[in-house]
């Protein structure tokens, strides 16, 4: 069976049973007196654990950064698959694939492991810009190609809070995301605020629209939350979510084969 076929084969996902929202401050391993302890959700005793009003996060100057990046809501013509597409001189429609999520979350880590290991798919030279602790600074860029006549533009973007109105630049024109969540729960506050980011910059149609594909990641630590927590506290329910552990390459094929799948239905309507 070609790649492109088997990208764009059916994948499902069983219907998780909704459990209701606990809410844990930080330095605490129980829930506050105003939680919802109907269905306990184990945490690791000891553990810093997140909550929603501890994160430092500024709607406004990310509103104005999205403002700049010419993010809009979308057209009319953009919700039909098909109609919008990016063709390259050679006639070949480009899908844009964005990382992204908080610093030293896995996303170029993930990046790197994807363009060494998937050897089915033909790649174009792999575009790194970092600091001085290899850190991103601004996007990692692959070019993916999945048949003659598509192509998939594949970026990670800088995860540290300086960087925000570069991050969003990148978000401009997207067609899928991996959003890559840190399950250590000292980076919890950390992947809060990124989603909120996300949620403020892309707006509520795009957010809505968009195929949205969640990665767990750093899975091998021993303190790495519940993945039902993570789920709720990011308010990511309904979502496609993957265990990953980007290091040794764990779930990123099948991640990866799911956001080229569902981008490839929004953009196209394969």
């Amino acid at each position: 069976m070609s790649v492109f076929r088997r990208l764009t084969g059916r994948s499902k996902k069983p219907k998780e049973e909704e459990k209701p929202s606990v809410e844990f401050r930080v330095g605490t391993s129980a829930p506050t007196e105003t939680s919802v302890v109907t269905e306990h959700i184990p945490v690791p005793m000891g553990t810093l654990v997140a909550s929603s009003e501890d994160v430092s996060f500024d709607p406004e100057t990310t509103a104005a950064h999205a403002r700049r990046a010419s993010i809009k809501p979308q057209s009319a013509a953009e919700i039909v698959p098909g109609h919008v597409l990016k063709r390259d001189e050679l006639g070949r429609v480009h899908i844009k694939i964005v990382f992204y999520g908080p610093s030293l979350s896995g996303k170029t880590t993930a990046l790197r492991w994807l363009f060494a290991n998937v050897r089915s798919l033909s790649k174009g030279q792999i575009i790194e810009i970092h600091d001085e602790l290899g850190r991103t600074t601004f996007f990692d860029f692959v070019p993916v190609t999945a048949s003659e006549r598509i192509v998939f533009d594949v970026f990670t973007v800088a995860g540290q809070r300086r960087h925000a109105s570069q991050r969003i630049k990148v978000l401009r024109d997207c067609d899928g995301i991996i959003f890559m969540a840190d399950s250590t729960p000292e980076q919890m506050n950390e992947n809060l605020a990124s989603i909120q980011e996300l949620r403020i910059a892309l707006g509520t149609d795009r957010m809505a629209t968009l195929p949205i594909i969640v990665s767990l990641n750093k899975r091998d630590l021993p303190n790495a939350l519940p993945i039902d927590y993570m789920v709720q506290m990011l308010d990511l329910e309904g979502h496609p979510v993957f265990d990953t552990i980007a290091t040794q390459g764990k779930n990123l094929l099948r991640m990866f084969q799911r956001v080229l799948r569902d981008s490839l239905i929004f953009k196209v309507g394969i």
